[in-house]
């Protein structure tokens, strides 16, 4: 087919992205009248939501809570779907063995402003009790980079996906002091409001693909293996992750969890009161209320 038009698609270089990969590395986008792209981006959700912005991407993987913080600053993009239900596990980090504990010399790497490393330890500091300044977040881009400042103690902590991070802690060039998690879905796919605009069957054409992609990656008996081959975790790793997820194959959101996420972004002095949740998602999804 002739393509006259192109979608700019990225999200981070993980596992739970496996579904978009292998859609495109078998055509399955092919018969769509347009060209699919993919980049990866290891500085996540922080750098899509800039790279949306710019003009760079159409669509991205995004966490839930870094969507919603870029909203409330102004990124023009809403839900078209929500991908992963589960909530993100964030395992912490630390050069050193030492407990979870905050105050004003603590120092956190991010991988940048506004990513999940950055909001996420700023909810969970909160609910510990302790505010932390924006002078405590150094941005080291990547997670090699954040963990190469936390065994030279330029930095003491560090949130990360925990399988993601998993074979840092096994071979001892870091130390897991946590766990952490919020009470929302993971990731969502977003679009900007142009592309909605201009492209909304074609996007609703994309997530059905992606939907029966993931169906295919569930029920897959090679998918253990394959996460194991490309992300360096064992077959049993691999297993246990996939046990973890669930995955959303709807046309819901969750009004319960985005009212938790803006709460959560409210308590650390994110917030917009004109802000209307209707505004964050696309024409053709609609409201699960519990």
């Amino acid at each position: 087919m002739t393509h006259n038009s192109l979608i700019k698609i990225g999200g981070v270089p993980e596992h739970f992205n496996l579904p978009w990969i292998q859609a495109l590395e078998s055509n399955k986008f092919s018969h769509l009248p347009t060209e699919i792209s993919w980049s990866y981006f290891p500085g996540g959700t922080g750098a899509m939501t800039q790279a949306l912005s710019r003009g760079d991407l159409d669509i991205a993987i995004l966490l839930t809570e870094g969507f919603m913080a870029a909203s409330i600053k102004g990124l023009e993009a809403s839900i078209i779907h929500r991908y992963i239900a589960t909530p993100l596990n964030w395992g912490i980090y630390s050069g050193i063995q030492q407990p979870l504990q905050w105050s004003e010399k603590t120092k956190v790497a991010i991988s940048r402003k506004g990513s999940g490393s950055h909001l996420m330890a700023k909810i969970h500091s909160h609910q510990m009790g302790y505010e932390l300044k924006e002078s405590q977040f150094i941005e080291v881009h990547h997670l090699e980079d954040a963990i190469q400042s936390l065994q030279k103690k330029e930095t003491d902590y560090f949130y990360w996906e925990h399988w993601m991070t998993l074979k840092y802690v096994q071979s001892q060039k870091i130390k897991q002091v946590g766990n952490f998690s919020a009470p929302w879905s993971g990731f969502l796919v977003v679009a900007t409001h142009q592309c909605i605009q201009e492209k909304s069957t074609l996007l609703q054409a994309i997530i059905e693909i992606i939907k029966k992609e993931s169906i295919q990656f569930i029920e897959d008996e090679q998918t253990p293996e394959n996460i194991a081959r490309r992300f360096q975790l064992t077959v049993n790793e691999a297993r246990q992750w996939m046990i973890a997820q669930e995955w959303n194959f709807d046309h819901h959101l969750d009004y319960e969890e985005m009212q938790n996420a803006l709460h959560s972004l409210k308590q650390i002095g994110i917030n917009k009161d004109t802000l209307l949740l209707d505004e964050l998602k696309a024409p053709w999804l609609e409201w699960k209320r519990r």
